[in-house]
C-alpha cells in the first residue's frame, strides 16, 4: 500500500494545480485561478496537495514531494531551470537510474504490451484500492497513442505509433528509450512525464525493459499497420 500511496502522489501532481484553481474559485478569486496567473507559492501548493491526499503519512508525503530536489527547482523556476539548476537536476536524476540485474535493457515485448496497457497501481482512498502484491502497469495510453489497435489513446504526450519503425533498434536507441521510460527527468529536466522506475514508483527495471521492447521490436503491434497487427 505504501508504494501505491507514493505513486499516486507523483502522478496526481498534475491534478493538484487544477484542485488549487478550484480552491481559488471557491474563495471568490476567479482572476487568480485563470490560465494567465501562475503565481502560486510553494506554501500554497503544498497545503492543497496535503489536503488532497489525507491518506499519506507526513513521512510518505515528504519523501515524494518536499524532499524532491527536482520538484523544488521546477516549481521555483516554473519549469525553466537555468544551466546551474539543470546540472543539479540531471545529477540527482541520473543518480537514481537503475538497470535490470541481467543488464538487458530490451526485454519481452509481449510482457511490455501488458505493462503499457495496465492501469493497476497508484490508486488511494478507494474501497477497492490496488493490491500492492499485483504487478503495476504504466497506463501509457493515458498520455500516448501507441498500438494502433488499442481502443483508446491520450494526447498529452507525443504519439509513439511506429516508434521502432521510425527509430530502429540500435544500442543507443535502446538505452535512450529505456532511460526515458525509467526517468524522463534524467534526460529532460522538468519533463511532465512521470518517473516510472525506482523505489516508490510504478515499475521495476525489468518492466521498463519490457516496455522498451514493446516500443522498438519490429514484431510488436506498435510497428505494424493496424490491419496487420490485428490479425
Amino acid at each position: 500500500m505504501k508504494n501505491n500511496l507514493l505513486n499516486a502522489l507523483s502522478v496526481a501532481l498534475f491534478a493538484t494545480a487544477g484542485l488549487y484553481s478550484a480552491h481559488l474559485l471557491a474563495a471568490g478569486n476567479p482572476a487568480a485561478a485563470g490560465n494567465g496567473d501562475t503565481n502560486i507559492t510553494e506554501e500554497q501548493f503544498l497545503k492543497v496537495a496535503k489536503e488532497s491526499f489525507p491518506w499519506a503519512t507526513p513521512e510518505e508525503f515528504d519523501e515524494r514531494v518536499k524532499n524532491d530536489v527536482t520538484l523544488a527547482i521546477c516549481n521555483k523556476t516554473n519549469g525553466q531551470p537555468n544551466a546551474a539548476e539543470t546540472d543539479v537536476i540531471l545529477k540527482f536524476e541520473k543518480s537514481r537510474m537503475e538497470y535490470p540485474k541481467d543488464g538487458k535493457l530490451y526485454g519481452d515485448w509481449k510482457k511490455g504490451q501488458e505493462w503499457a496497457e495496465g492501469a493497476h497501481g497508484g490508486r488511494i482512498g478507494f474501497a477497492d484500492a490496488d493490491d500492492p502484491a499485483h504487478p503495476n502497469g504504466a497506463n501509457c495510453y493515458a498520455c500516448h497513442a501507441i498500438d494502433p489497435n488499442f481502443p483508446g489513446a491520450g494526447n498529452m504526450g507525443p504519439s509513439l505509433t511506429n516508434y521502432g519503425k521510425l527509430r530502429g533498434q540500435s544500442e543507443p536507441m535502446i538505452k535512450y528509450t529505456y532511460e526515458k521510460i525509467y526517468d524522463s527527468k534524467a534526460l529532460v529536466p522538468c519533463s511532465l512525464m512521470p518517473r516510472y522506475g525506482g523505489k516508490g514508483h510504478l515499475l521495476t527495471a525489468e518492466q521498463v525493459a519490457d516496455i522498451t521492447a514493446f516500443l522498438l521490436d519490429p514484431a510488436s503491434p506498435v510497428n505494424l499497420p493496424a490491419k496487420e497487427a490485428a490479425k
